[in-house]
Protein backbone atom coordinates (compact mmCIF):
# COMPACT_ATOMS: atom_id res chain seq x y z
CA UNK A 1 0.00 0.00 0.00
CA UNK A 2 1.89 3.19 -0.97
CA UNK A 3 -1.26 5.91 -0.82
CA UNK A 4 -0.68 7.72 2.68
CA UNK A 5 -4.66 8.42 2.67
CA UNK A 6 -5.31 5.02 2.61
CA UNK A 7 -2.92 4.00 5.88
CA UNK A 8 -4.96 2.27 9.01
CA UNK A 9 -3.57 2.00 12.26
CA UNK A 10 -1.06 -0.02 14.60
CA UNK A 11 -2.77 -0.79 17.67
CA UNK A 12 0.20 -2.19 19.03
CA UNK A 13 0.98 1.47 21.20
CA UNK A 14 -0.34 3.12 24.31
CA UNK A 15 -2.95 5.04 22.87
CA UNK A 16 -4.41 7.82 24.99
CA UNK A 17 -8.14 7.24 25.65
CA UNK A 18 -9.14 10.36 27.96
CA UNK A 19 -8.16 13.65 29.69
CA UNK A 20 -8.13 12.61 33.26
CA UNK A 21 -9.72 15.98 34.30
CA UNK A 22 -12.47 15.81 31.42
CA UNK A 23 -13.97 12.56 32.30
CA UNK A 24 -17.52 12.24 32.27
CA UNK A 25 -19.59 12.52 35.09
CA UNK A 26 -21.50 9.58 34.41
CA UNK A 27 -17.69 8.10 35.00
CA UNK A 28 -18.12 6.04 31.66
CA UNK A 29 -16.25 6.97 28.16
CA UNK A 30 -16.60 5.38 24.56
CA UNK A 31 -13.88 5.61 22.36
CA UNK A 32 -12.47 4.02 18.89
CA UNK A 33 -9.28 3.63 17.72
CA UNK A 34 -9.70 2.29 13.66
CA UNK A 35 -11.20 -1.34 14.34
CA UNK A 36 -11.35 -1.39 18.53
CA UNK A 37 -13.81 0.67 20.23
CA UNK A 38 -13.63 0.77 23.60
CA UNK A 39 -15.42 2.24 26.68
CA UNK A 40 -13.21 3.38 29.64
CA UNK A 41 -14.36 3.39 32.98
CA UNK A 42 -13.63 4.93 36.36
CA UNK A 43 -13.21 2.59 38.89
CA UNK A 44 -12.81 3.49 42.65
CA UNK A 45 -8.94 2.27 42.46
CA UNK A 46 -8.65 4.42 38.87
CA UNK A 47 -9.63 3.49 35.35
CA UNK A 48 -10.31 0.63 33.34
CA UNK A 49 -10.99 -0.13 28.97
CA UNK A 50 -12.80 -2.76 28.34
CA UNK A 51 -14.33 -4.04 25.28
CA UNK A 52 -17.16 -1.50 24.43
CA UNK A 53 -19.45 -4.46 23.79
CA UNK A 54 -21.88 -6.39 26.35
CA UNK A 55 -21.07 -10.23 25.75
CA UNK A 56 -25.15 -10.47 25.62
CA UNK A 57 -26.07 -8.84 22.70
CA UNK A 58 -22.80 -6.75 21.42
CA UNK A 59 -24.13 -3.15 22.60
CA UNK A 60 -21.80 -0.63 23.07
CA UNK A 61 -21.72 0.06 26.86
CA UNK A 62 -21.21 3.28 26.38
CA UNK A 63 -24.20 3.94 25.25
CA UNK A 64 -26.23 1.00 26.93
CA UNK A 65 -24.17 1.21 30.20
CA UNK A 66 -24.52 3.14 33.81
CA UNK A 67 -22.24 2.83 37.17
CA UNK A 68 -24.47 1.50 39.54
CA UNK A 69 -22.27 0.52 43.40
CA UNK A 70 -19.28 -0.22 41.39
CA UNK A 71 -20.88 -2.50 39.04
CA UNK A 72 -21.80 -1.85 35.14
CA UNK A 73 -25.23 -1.94 34.27
CA UNK A 74 -25.91 -3.26 30.84
CA UNK A 75 -29.62 -1.24 30.41
CA UNK A 76 -30.66 -3.46 28.05
CA UNK A 77 -31.13 -7.13 29.49
CA UNK A 78 -29.52 -6.14 33.25
CA UNK A 79 -26.22 -7.86 32.98
CA UNK A 80 -24.10 -6.24 35.25
CA UNK A 81 -20.38 -6.69 35.86
CA UNK A 82 -17.79 -5.57 38.37
CA UNK A 83 -15.55 -2.76 36.81
CA UNK A 84 -12.17 -3.52 38.60
CA UNK A 85 -11.52 -6.92 36.00
CA UNK A 86 -14.62 -6.80 33.99
CA UNK A 87 -16.46 -10.07 35.78
CA UNK A 88 -20.26 -10.68 35.07
CA UNK A 89 -21.71 -10.88 38.27
CA UNK A 90 -25.29 -11.39 37.70
CA UNK A 91 -27.39 -12.41 33.89
CA UNK A 92 -30.89 -10.69 35.49
CA UNK A 93 -32.24 -14.26 35.88
CA UNK A 94 -31.07 -16.14 32.81
CA UNK A 95 -29.49 -19.25 32.89
CA UNK A 96 -25.68 -19.81 32.43
CA UNK A 97 -22.62 -19.18 34.29
CA UNK A 98 -21.87 -15.77 34.90
CA UNK A 99 -18.07 -16.00 34.47
CA UNK A 100 -18.52 -17.34 30.91
CA UNK A 101 -19.28 -13.77 29.75
CA UNK A 102 -16.85 -11.23 31.54
CA UNK A 103 -16.29 -8.01 29.27
CA UNK A 104 -12.83 -8.23 27.24
CA UNK A 105 -9.88 -6.07 29.51
CA UNK A 106 -6.89 -3.91 27.75
CA UNK A 107 -3.96 -3.08 29.61
CA UNK A 108 -4.39 0.69 31.25
CA UNK A 109 -2.35 3.17 32.41
CA UNK A 110 -2.22 6.76 33.84
CA UNK A 111 0.71 9.34 33.01
CA UNK A 112 0.69 12.76 32.07
CA UNK A 113 -2.99 13.47 32.81
CA UNK A 114 -4.01 10.79 30.26
CA UNK A 115 -5.48 7.67 30.57
CA UNK A 116 -4.23 5.12 28.29
CA UNK A 117 -5.01 1.91 26.89
CA UNK A 118 -3.13 -0.55 24.71
CA UNK A 119 -5.19 -1.88 22.41
CA UNK A 120 -2.87 -4.93 20.35
CA UNK A 121 -1.59 -7.60 21.54
CA UNK A 122 -1.49 -7.83 25.52
CA UNK A 123 1.63 -9.48 25.71
CA UNK A 124 3.51 -6.49 24.17
CA UNK A 125 2.29 -3.71 26.39
CA UNK A 126 4.80 -4.56 29.33
CA UNK A 127 7.65 -3.75 26.31
CA UNK A 128 6.18 -0.97 24.72
CA UNK A 129 6.80 2.47 26.63
CA UNK A 130 4.75 5.39 27.03
CA UNK A 131 5.56 8.39 25.14
CA UNK A 132 7.99 10.63 26.89
CA UNK A 133 6.58 14.05 27.51
CA UNK A 134 9.04 16.32 29.22
CA UNK A 135 6.85 18.71 30.62
CA UNK A 136 4.40 16.05 32.48
CA UNK A 137 7.86 14.63 34.37
CA UNK A 138 7.95 17.81 35.86
CA UNK A 139 4.50 19.20 35.87
CA UNK A 140 4.80 21.81 38.68
CA UNK A 141 7.03 23.81 36.16
CA UNK A 142 4.25 24.56 33.75
CA UNK A 143 0.58 24.94 33.07
CA UNK A 144 -0.99 22.92 30.68
CA UNK A 145 -3.73 23.77 28.26
CA UNK A 146 -5.47 20.29 27.19
CA UNK A 147 -7.43 20.37 23.87
CA UNK A 148 -9.12 17.22 22.05
CA UNK A 149 -12.39 17.26 19.36
CA UNK A 150 -12.74 15.64 16.30
CA UNK A 151 -11.23 16.17 12.91
CA UNK A 152 -12.97 15.53 10.03
CA UNK A 153 -10.11 14.10 7.72
CA UNK A 154 -7.57 11.14 7.63
CA UNK A 155 -5.18 11.22 10.10
CA UNK A 156 -2.00 11.53 7.80
CA UNK A 157 -2.98 15.00 6.86
CA UNK A 158 -2.78 15.79 10.67
CA UNK A 159 0.39 14.78 11.40
CA UNK A 160 1.78 16.80 7.99
CA UNK A 161 0.43 19.62 9.52
CA UNK A 162 1.54 19.72 13.12
CA UNK A 163 5.75 18.41 11.67
CA UNK A 164 5.45 21.27 8.61
CA UNK A 165 6.57 24.96 10.18
CA UNK A 166 5.84 26.58 6.78
CA UNK A 167 2.65 27.31 7.48
CA UNK A 168 3.04 30.17 9.30
CA UNK A 169 0.97 32.21 6.95
CA UNK A 170 -2.05 30.38 8.01
CA UNK A 171 -1.75 31.93 11.53
CA UNK A 172 -0.81 35.16 10.70
CA UNK A 173 -3.31 36.99 12.74
CA UNK A 174 -1.43 35.70 15.80
CA UNK A 175 1.95 35.12 14.71
CA UNK A 176 2.72 32.39 17.47
CA UNK A 177 5.81 31.67 15.06
CA UNK A 178 7.42 33.77 11.72
CA UNK A 179 9.73 32.94 8.99
CA UNK A 180 10.67 29.39 9.21
CA UNK A 181 13.86 27.65 8.01
CA UNK A 182 14.94 23.84 8.21
CA UNK A 183 17.94 22.94 9.52
CA UNK A 184 18.09 19.52 10.05
CA UNK A 185 16.33 16.46 9.41
CA UNK A 186 16.85 12.85 11.12
CA UNK A 187 14.52 10.19 9.91
CA UNK A 188 14.52 6.66 11.52
CA UNK A 189 11.73 3.39 10.51
CA UNK A 190 9.50 4.78 13.73
CA UNK A 191 10.77 8.73 13.81
CA UNK A 192 11.04 11.56 12.25
CA UNK A 193 13.22 14.74 14.33
CA UNK A 194 13.39 18.11 12.58
CA UNK A 195 14.79 21.82 13.25
CA UNK A 196 13.68 24.60 12.50
CA UNK A 197 14.66 28.17 13.40
CA UNK A 198 11.69 30.44 13.72
CA UNK A 199 10.89 33.91 15.06
CA UNK A 200 8.37 35.02 17.78
CA UNK A 201 6.64 38.38 16.73
CA UNK A 202 3.88 37.64 18.72
CA UNK A 203 4.01 39.71 22.46
CA UNK A 204 2.20 36.68 24.30
CA UNK A 205 4.48 34.15 22.20
CA UNK A 206 8.05 36.00 23.15
CA UNK A 207 6.50 36.42 26.79
CA UNK A 208 7.15 32.76 27.56
CA UNK A 209 10.27 32.38 24.66
CA UNK A 210 11.47 35.99 24.41
CA UNK A 211 11.98 38.11 21.09
CA UNK A 212 14.23 36.72 18.35
CA UNK A 213 15.37 33.85 16.49
CA UNK A 214 14.02 30.90 18.48
CA UNK A 215 14.99 26.68 17.30
CA UNK A 216 11.91 24.79 17.17
CA UNK A 217 12.27 20.97 17.36
CA UNK A 218 9.17 18.90 16.12
CA UNK A 219 9.89 14.95 16.40
CA UNK A 220 6.99 12.60 15.24
CA UNK A 221 7.42 9.16 16.99
CA UNK A 222 4.80 6.90 15.19
CA UNK A 223 1.80 7.93 16.71
CA UNK A 224 3.18 10.90 18.88
CA UNK A 225 4.05 14.13 17.63
CA UNK A 226 6.06 16.37 19.79
CA UNK A 227 6.58 20.40 19.44
CA UNK A 228 8.92 22.36 21.39
CA UNK A 229 11.25 25.64 21.64
CA UNK A 230 14.75 24.04 22.36
CA UNK A 231 14.67 26.56 25.42
CA UNK A 232 12.10 25.34 26.95
CA UNK A 233 9.56 28.21 26.05
CA UNK A 234 6.70 25.77 25.18
CA UNK A 235 6.22 22.06 24.70
CA UNK A 236 3.00 21.04 22.64
CA UNK A 237 2.14 16.89 22.27
CA UNK A 238 -0.65 15.43 19.90
CA UNK A 239 -1.45 12.56 19.26
CA UNK A 240 -4.72 10.99 17.19
CA UNK A 241 -7.10 8.02 17.16
CA UNK A 242 -7.88 7.47 13.86
CA UNK A 243 -11.50 6.57 13.57
CA UNK A 244 -11.93 5.68 9.76
CA UNK A 245 -10.35 7.51 6.84
CA UNK A 246 -11.86 10.61 6.66
CA UNK A 247 -12.20 10.93 10.64
CA UNK A 248 -9.87 11.37 13.39
CA UNK A 249 -10.13 12.36 17.15
CA UNK A 250 -7.04 14.63 18.24
CA UNK A 251 -5.91 14.97 21.74
CA UNK A 252 -3.22 17.37 22.63
CA UNK A 253 -1.70 19.72 25.70
CA UNK A 254 -0.20 22.49 25.44
CA UNK A 255 2.20 23.12 28.15
CA UNK A 256 4.38 26.52 28.97
CA UNK A 257 6.47 27.45 32.01
CA UNK A 258 5.32 29.53 34.89
CA UNK A 259 5.76 33.14 33.32
CA UNK A 260 7.08 33.63 36.82
CA UNK A 261 10.83 32.67 36.70
CA UNK A 262 11.28 33.09 40.90
CA UNK A 263 9.91 29.96 42.68
CA UNK A 264 8.85 31.70 45.71
CA UNK A 265 7.44 35.27 43.66
CA UNK A 266 5.93 32.46 41.81
CA UNK A 267 3.84 31.31 44.68
CA UNK A 268 2.34 34.28 45.85
CA UNK A 269 1.49 36.01 42.24
CA UNK A 270 0.48 33.11 40.85
CA UNK A 271 -3.00 33.72 41.69
CA UNK A 272 -3.38 37.02 41.26
CA UNK A 273 -1.55 37.47 37.91
CA UNK A 274 -1.88 33.93 35.94
CA UNK A 275 -5.80 32.97 36.72
CA UNK A 276 -6.06 36.07 34.07
CA UNK A 277 -3.74 35.30 31.68
CA UNK A 278 -4.58 31.75 31.02
CA UNK A 279 -7.88 32.27 29.35
CA UNK A 280 -6.17 35.10 27.06
CA UNK A 281 -3.90 32.66 25.65
CA UNK A 282 -5.85 29.55 25.77
CA UNK A 283 -9.38 31.58 23.73
CA UNK A 284 -7.40 34.11 22.08
CA UNK A 285 -4.26 31.89 20.65
CA UNK A 286 -3.91 28.34 21.47
CA UNK A 287 -7.81 27.54 20.25
CA UNK A 288 -7.27 30.04 17.59
CA UNK A 289 -4.40 28.46 16.26
CA UNK A 290 -6.02 25.30 16.33
CA UNK A 291 -8.80 25.98 14.58
CA UNK A 292 -7.40 27.53 11.88
CA UNK A 293 -5.42 24.41 11.45
CA UNK A 294 -8.12 22.45 11.15
CA UNK A 295 -10.11 24.19 8.74
CA UNK A 296 -6.93 23.52 6.02
CA UNK A 297 -6.90 19.69 6.96
CA UNK A 298 -10.14 19.36 6.35
CA UNK A 299 -9.87 21.44 3.19
CA UNK A 300 -6.81 19.21 2.33
CA UNK A 301 -9.26 15.66 2.95
CA UNK A 302 -12.13 17.76 0.48
CA UNK A 303 -9.64 18.19 -2.13
CA UNK A 304 -8.24 14.35 -1.76
CA UNK A 305 -12.30 13.35 -2.22
CA UNK A 306 -12.19 15.23 -5.42
CA UNK A 307 -10.25 12.46 -7.07
CA UNK A 308 -9.44 9.66 -4.22
CA UNK A 309 -5.76 10.06 -5.43
CA UNK A 310 -2.80 11.98 -3.63
CA UNK A 311 -2.56 15.58 -6.13
CA UNK A 312 -0.32 17.53 -3.75
CA UNK A 313 2.87 18.26 -4.32
CA UNK A 314 5.00 19.42 -1.26
CA UNK A 315 8.90 20.31 -1.17
CA UNK A 316 9.52 20.03 2.25
CA UNK A 317 11.53 17.17 2.77
CA UNK A 318 9.53 16.70 6.61
CA UNK A 319 6.76 15.61 4.98
CA UNK A 320 7.75 12.53 3.01
CA UNK A 321 10.12 11.64 6.12
CA UNK A 322 6.66 11.65 8.04
CA UNK A 323 4.61 9.44 4.96
CA UNK A 324 7.26 6.72 4.75
CA UNK A 325 7.27 6.34 8.94
CA UNK A 326 3.23 5.59 8.96
CA UNK A 327 3.38 3.40 5.75
CA UNK A 328 6.25 1.50 7.60
CA UNK A 329 4.53 1.57 11.03
CA UNK A 330 0.90 0.45 9.89
CA UNK A 331 1.77 -1.96 6.59
CA UNK A 332 -0.14 -5.20 7.21
CA UNK A 333 -2.52 -3.58 9.37
CA UNK A 334 -6.25 -3.80 8.26
CA UNK A 335 -7.92 -0.97 6.72
CA UNK A 336 -9.98 1.72 8.38
CA UNK A 337 -13.35 0.86 8.38
CA UNK A 338 -16.19 3.98 7.80
CA UNK A 339 -18.72 4.21 11.23
CA UNK A 340 -21.39 1.77 11.50
CA UNK A 341 -24.53 3.99 10.36
CA UNK A 342 -27.75 3.72 12.80
CA UNK A 343 -30.79 5.73 13.19
CA UNK A 344 -30.32 8.37 15.65
CA UNK A 345 -32.79 9.14 18.25
CA UNK A 346 -35.59 11.31 16.94
CA UNK A 347 -34.62 10.64 13.30
CA UNK A 348 -38.04 9.72 10.93
CA UNK A 349 -38.64 6.11 10.40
Amino acid sequence: MTNIREASVNLNHWWPVAHRERFPRSGIRGIRIGPMELVVVRTAQGFAVYEDACPHKRVRLSQFGTLKQQQLLCTYHGWEFETRQGHCTSLCGMSGQPEQFNLTPYPVREYGGWVWAFPGEAAGAEATPLPDIMPANTPHRFYRVPMEGTVNCHFSFITENATDLFHAELHKAQQPWANPQLLSIEETEASVMARYRVETPNPLSALFTGRGQKEVIVRYEYPYIHLYEAGGGFYLFVTYLPHDAENTYVFSSFYFPHILKIEALSRLLLPLVEPLLIPILNQGTFRQVFLQDIRAVEEEQRAYNLTGQEASRDPNPVTHAVRRVILKQTEHCPPLRPEPLIRRPGAPL
